[in-house]
């Protein structure tokens, strides 16, 4: 799932992410996202900045389970 960057900044994603957390609550205990690592570049640092502000922590980088220009950061968030 993803907002179009023109979309961005406008609470889309925040609204998005309350729904699924309302409907996952009901059918799970955690919720996790895989996304690049930090570092490698801008717009999934600021994918990582999201996700942190809506409350999910990284949990773990699998470096080689894509490729390796782009790490996996792992981040969950309990319900």
């Amino acid at each position: 799932m993803g907002i179009k960057k023109q979309f961005h900044h406008q609470g889309i994603g925040t609204r998005l992410e309350r729904e699924l957390e309302s409907y996952a609550k009901n059918h799970a205990h955690y919720l996790q996202v895989k996304t690049v690592d930090e570092g490698h570049y801008p717009e999934y640092d600021q994918t990582i900045r999201f996700y942190e502000s809506v409350g999910f922590e990284r949990l773990e980088v699998f470096p080689k389970l894509w490729d390796s220009w782009n790490p996996c950061l792992v981040m969950v968030k309990k319900l």
